[in-house]
C-alpha cells in the first residue's frame, strides 16, 4: 500500500509541475505580436509625472523574457547605481538603490531586450518614460555616427550629452544623457531638458561611459548643441576615430626555410637597421619593405645554425629579438611559381612569381607556344622573385608557356624540379575602359590622395593631386567602382588619424556620391567638388 501511495504522490507532483509550465499554444496562426504594457498593474503608467517612489512595476499582457538587462537596458540620464530587475510572471519590477534627481525626466531604454516567452517576438525599441517633476521634458536631438576613415555608419556607439563643456569631462564623469546608435549608425535622444550641451561619441569598449582606453574610437562636434525649442530640429553627423596610440615595437618575427626572415612592426617606420649580437650589421641577399612600411622581408640573412640575437633599430626605437633556426624540410626542395595574372593586355609583360628570389635561368628552357607553333621571346628578365616574359602578342589570342625542369635557380641554389606550364590570354584592345575625375576642391592648396576601389573595396590605383585638376585612370576592367579622396595635409602619402585631447582632427575622407560603372571601350568623366 505504501508503495502505491508513493507512486500516486509522485505522479501527482509531476502532473502539477507540467500544468505550471508555460507552453506555446498549438494550432492556429503563428504568434507574431510582441508583448504590450498592461495599464492594469503598471505603476506608474508610462509618461507619468511627479514620481516619488523607489520602484517601478511594469505589467505586460503576456509572459515575457528580459534579456541581459545589465548590457541591454540603460537609463537616460544615467543613474548612480545599477537598479535591480526582478521578473515574475507577467511583471517586471525595477528597484532603485538611491533616490532619483528632482525635476528630471528619465527614459528607460530597453531596446529589443523584451520579447514574449513563447515565440520570441521582440518589442522594438521599447522605452518607458517618467518624470520626477511636474512635466515631461520635450527637447530632442538626433544624428548619425560614421567611421572617420571608411565613412561607414557604426552600430553600438554611445552618443553622450554633457552640461560641463570641459574637454576632460568625457574621461572623468558619466554623461547627463546618452543614446546608442542602431545598425544604420543613427541615434535619437528624446525627452531632454532645454539647455546647451557638449556632444561626444564613444565606442565604449569597457562599458563605463568614459573615454579611458587608448583603443576606443571617439569624436565630437566643435560647436555645442543648443536645445531651446522642440520645433527646431537638432541633427549632427559625428565622425569617430582611434588616436595613433601604438608605440613602436616588433609584433611578429618568423624565420622560414630556406632563409626568409619576416619581421612586422606595430607602426610604420622611416628607417630600419639590423645588427647582430657582435654589433656588426646584418648582411643579406636582399630586403623588401612593404608599402605601409610596417613589415620587412629579409632574404638569405647571414644567420648561423644556432639561435641568433638581433638588435633592430626602427627609427629611434631599439628592439632585441631572438631568431631560431628553421627545421629542415622532410621533402627535397622544389622551386615553384604562379602567374601574377593569366590575362594581360597586348604587348604587356607576362610575369611568373617564384617563392624565392631568382638567381639565374637557362633561357633555352623557357618556351612559348601559339597552338603548336613556338613563339619567339623578345627577352626574359628577372626581378627579385619575378621572371618576366616579353614577347610580341596579338589581341584576343591564347598562348601557352613551358618552363622545363631545372631551368630556374633561386638564390639558395634550389631549382624547379618539375615543369612549369600554363596559359596566357591576351585581352582585346577595346576590353578596358577609362575614367577621368575633374576635381574641384574648395581649398586648392591642399593635397589629395584619389583612390579608385573595386566592388569589394580593394584598391585598384591611387594618385596624388592638388587644386583644380584632372585625374585619369586608364585600363580599367569593366565593372563597378567607387572613388575616395583623402585630404593629405602633411603630404606623407597616407591618411592620418586625429587626437581628441590635442584637438587634432583626422584628415578628412570624401567618397564620391555615386558608383562608377566602367564599360569596355568607354571613356567616362565626372566632376567632383569637395
Amino acid at each position: 500500500m505504501k508503495f502505491i501511495y508513493y507512486i500516486s504522490l509522485l505522479l501527482g507532483i509531476l502532473f502539477l509541475q507540467n500544468c505550471a509550465q508555460i507552453s506555446p499554444p498549438t494550432g492556429g496562426d503563428p504568434d507574431e505580436i510582441p508583448p504590450a504594457l498592461d495599464s492594469n498593474g503598471t505603476v506608474p503608467l508610462n509618461y507619468s509625472t511627479n514620481f516619488r517612489g523607489n520602484q517601478i512595476v511594469l505589467t505586460f499582457n503576456e509572459y515575457f523574457v528580459l534579456k541581459n538587462p545589465t548590457a541591454n537596458v540603460f537609463f537616460s540620464p544615467s543613474i548612480e547605481n545599477e537598479p535591480e530587475f526582478i521578473t515574475k510572471g507577467k511583471t517586471l519590477t525595477i528597484l532603485f538603490e538611491r533616490q532619483l534627481k528632482e525635476n528630471t525626466t528619465y527614459t528607460i531604454n530597453f531596446g529589443d531586450a523584451i520579447s514574449d516567452y513563447t515565440a520570441g517576438n521582440k518589442i522594438p525599441d521599447f522605452k518607458y518614460v517618467f518624470s520626477t517633476g511636474d512635466f515631461i521634458d520635450s527637447m530632442s536631438t538626433r544624428g548619425k555616427v560614421i567611421d572617420a576613415f571608411t565613412g561607414k555608419p557604426l552600430e553600438g556607439v554611445v552618443v553622450m550629452l554633457y552640461e560641463d563643456f570641459d574637454d576632460s569631462i568625457v574621461s572623468k564623469s558619466k554623461p547627463v544623457y546618452y543614446s546608442v546608435t542602431d545598425k544604420q549608425g543613427d541615434y535619437l535622444m528624446n525627452y531632454l531638458k532645454a539647455g546647451t550641451y557638449k556632444l561626444f561619441a564613444l565606442k565604449d569598449e569597457n562599458r563605463n561611459f568614459m573615454y579611458d582606453l587608448p583603443n576606443e574610437q571617439v569624436g565630437g562636434n566643435d560647436s555645442l548643441v543648443t536645445l531651446i525649442s522642440d520645433t527646431i530640429p537638432s541633427y549632427s553627423v559625428i565622425s569617430i576615430f582611434t588616436k595613433d596610440y601604438k608605440k613602436q615595437a616588433i609584433t611578429t618575427k618568423k624565420y622560414y626555410y630556406p632563409g626568409k626572415l619576416v619581421i612586422t612592426f606595430a607602426r610604420s617606420t622611416d628607417s630600419i637597421t639590423i645588427y647582430k649580437s657582435d654589433s656588426t650589421e646584418l648582411k643579406y641577399e636582399s630586403i623588401e619593405i612593404n608599402e605601409e612600411r610596417d613589415s620587412v622581408v629579409i632574404w638569405k640573412p647571414n644567420l648561423g645554425i644556432e639561435k641568433s640575437t638581433l638588435k633592430v633599430w626602427l627609427d629611434t626605437t631599439l628592439e632585441a629579438i631572438n631568431i631560431y633556426p628553421f627545421p629542415a624540410p622532410k621533402k627535397a626542395p622544389n622551386l615553384i611559381a604562379k602567374p601574377e595574372s593569366r590575362i594581360i593586355s597586348k604587348n604587356k609583360t607576362f610575369t611568373l612569381v617564384f617563392e624565392q628570389p631568382v638567381d639565374s635561368f637557362n633561357i633555352n628552357g623557357i618556351k612559348l607556344f601559339k597552338d603548336t607553333n613556338e613563339v619567339l621571346l623578345t627577352s626574359v628578365l628577372k626581378d627579385n622573385q619575378n621572371l618576366n616574359l616579353v614577347f610580341n602578342s596579338k589581341q584576343d589570342e591564347r598562348y601557352k608557356y613551358l618552363i622545363l625542369p631545372n631551368t630556374v635557380v633561386d638564390i639558395f641554389g634550389i631549382q624547379n624540379a618539375d615543369s612549369l606550364n600554363g596559359t596566357i590570354t591576351i585581352r582585346k584592345d577595346d576590353y578596358y575602359g577609362s575614367f577621368t575625375l575633374k576635381l574641384k576642391p574648395k581649398n586648392d592648396s591642399v593635397n589629395y590622395l584619389i583612390s579608385i576601389l573595386d566592388e569589394k573595396g580593394n584598391l585598384v590605383e591611387k594618385k596624388s593631386t592638388k587644386g583644380v585638376s584632372e585625374v585619369n585612370f586608364k585600363n580599367l576592367e569593366p565593372g563597378k567602382y567607387s572613388i575616395k579622396a583623402v585630404e593629405d595635409l602633411n603630404q606623407n602619402g597616407k591618411w592620418d588619424t586625429g587626437d581628441y585631447y590635442l584637438k587634432k582632427k583626422p584628415e578628412q575622407v570624401f567618397y564620391f556620391p555615386t558608383e562608377i560603372e566602367i564599360r569596355s571601350n568607354w571613356e567616362m568623366a565626372e566632376s567632383w567638388g569637395i
